[in-house]
């Protein structure tokens, strides 16, 4: 691209663009002509880009969120890519593929994607070269002397900057770690999503188990309630009884709505995590994790391939070494400003007649010193970098061995709790040989159910507990547990 200026000298005498003669100072020399003409001619080669208005398309936006489901065409040609494909009506979704509709529809993902574009038009601005300089330059000259029989001079020159080797390789190295950059957020926004719609997911399934429970525990009051009244029709047992057992069978009913509400909130929860409209009420068939096959892997993983895979995989780590290397390559730059460039500046001069070819040479110098203060601040600013760089690396190995760690005590907790749930279960067992064999009151086995019943819920709450320790342990690591070897790093 050429950039072309105009230089004129104004005259100093009153006369304006008239010569002492009064003559009019018109361009009668065709040689300037030619000159002018091939300047406009370079300086046309490349047109400049107009600007182009463009609304944002929010009312479009807004149909395309309203129209948006899951048998949209574009979103499985997304899946097929990624390797998936969308399941049948009478097939389970498992989390992966609900994943990547999440990833998808995501509009985090999309302003991603969109400072990654301008990141990559960035590093092509700061990648390209100093365009040639075409200037004309017009003189006129006041006094004219025989030597100078004529007012006027004119000229046209170029100024070309040569490549600077270092500044090159400066502004190389800072145009792709500014994309690595922006490309990390990317792979960042994805894996948000992903924890995100993990959390979501673990709270379903675990409210669904939940309102399991407690339809067998209102069902299991009910039957209890029915019980009380035969027995006080029988004088068996008085009122007051009746009347407990009937507030029991209404706690019990209010926490079954609650349970259910609770349960219709996940479910809007999850829709809006895969950024279904509301219009999409029905979601669609799931199907759960084998978290026993994950927690066995979590089991067998060592300490050196946890690190590995921490120090491998987080983002937030390799966001740290790009933002050490753009630290980095702008201290290489500012070393390499230090250094003046130099620029050829051929030109052609018609002055008085005379027809003269130029060739000039720039080499500005700067004051000794002057880029000094430029050089040590970003000498800093990579020295701060690079502590970031070792803090967060020990910060990503303290949580993976942490995270690890509380997998395996939730593991523990959770063994414990189910312990305890099979001893209640023999006690219920016991309880119901005992009032068959005549030894116990039938009305202790609703008690003995009730134990159960709670125990079940302590094992729900201890498997949520260890479900979402692992899930922390997958967003330490940053890598799908499923897809890590017990016997390395994958």
């Amino acid at each position: 691209m050429f950039i072309y200026s105009l230089h004129i000298a104004l005259p100093q005498s009153p006369f304006g663009f008239l010569g002492p003669s009064g003559v009019s100072t018109r361009l009668k020399h065709a040689s300037f002509l030619r000159c002018l003409l091939c300047g406009f001619l370079l300086a046309s080669c490349s047109a400049p880009l107009p600007y182009v208005s463009k609304p944002s398309g929010q009312e479009e936006a807004r149909r395309n969120f309203t129209a948006r489901s899951l048998n949209d065409a574009a979103l499985k040609q997304f899946l097929i890519s990624a390797g998936q494909s969308l399941p049948n009506q009478d097939q389970a979704w498992d989390f992966e593929t609900l994943s990547l509709v999440s990833t998808f529809f995501n509009p985090d993902m999309a302003v991603s994607e969109a400072h990654w574009r301008e990141a990559m038009a960035e590093s092509g601005v700061l990648l390209s070269s100093k365009s040639p300089q075409l200037d004309f330059l017009m003189e006129h000259h006041s006094v004219t002397e025989p030597i100078r029989p004529r007012p006027w001079s004119w000229g046209i020159g170029f100024e070309f900057v040569l490549p600077d080797a270092d500044r090159v390789a400066a502004k190389t190295q800072l145009a792709t770690v500014q994309v690595t950059l922006a490309r990390l957020e990317v792979a960042s926004s994805s894996w948000r999503g992903r924890s995100a719609l993990r959390a979501a997911w673990i709270d379903y399934f675990i409210a669904q188990d939940r309102a399991v429970l407690v339809e067998q525990q209102l069902a299991l009051s009910r039957a209890h309630l029915l019980q009380i009244r035969q027995r006080v029709d029988s004088g068996l047992q008085g009122r007051g009884d009746l009347q407990a057992a009937q507030d029991w069978v209404q706690i019990v009913e209010i926490e079954h709505a609650e349970i259910q509400r609770a349960l219709q909130r996940q479910q809007a929860h999850l829709r809006a995590l895969i950024f279904l409209p509301p219009s999409e009420t029905a979601l669609p068939h799931l199907q759960g994790w084998d978290w026993q096959a994950l927690m066995e892997k979590v089991f067998n993983l060592r300490e050196d391939v946890l690190q590995d895979l921490a120090l491998t995989h987080r983002l937030d780590l390799r966001g740290a070494e790009a933002r050490y290397a753009v630290a980095d390559a702008k201290l290489r730059l500012e070393v390499a400003q230090q250094y003046p460039e130099i620029s050829l500046k051929p030109g052609y001069e018609w002055d008085q007649g005379d027809h003269r070819l130029k060739l000039g040479l720039g080499l500005p110098i700067a004051l000794p010193g002057a880029h000094k203060a430029a050089v040590e601040r970003a000498s800093s600013e990579r020295d701060t970098q690079g502590q970031l760089l070792l803090a967060t690396q020990e910060q990503v190995l303290q949580e993976s061995t942490r995270a690890h760690k509380d997998c395996l005590v939730a593991s523990d907790k959770l063994k414990d709790v189910k312990r305890a749930q099979t001893l209640s279960e023999r006690a219920r067992d016991q309880v119901k040989l005992s009032i068959r064999l005549g030894e116990a009151d039938p009305i202790q086995a609703f008690e003995a159910e009730l134990k159960v019943m709670h125990a079940k819920m302590q094992k729900l709450e201890a498997q949520r507990d260890l479900q979402q320790k692992m899930a922390r342990l997958e967003d330490v690591l940053q890598q799908p547990l499923m897809l890590i070897s017990v016997r390395g790093a994958p």
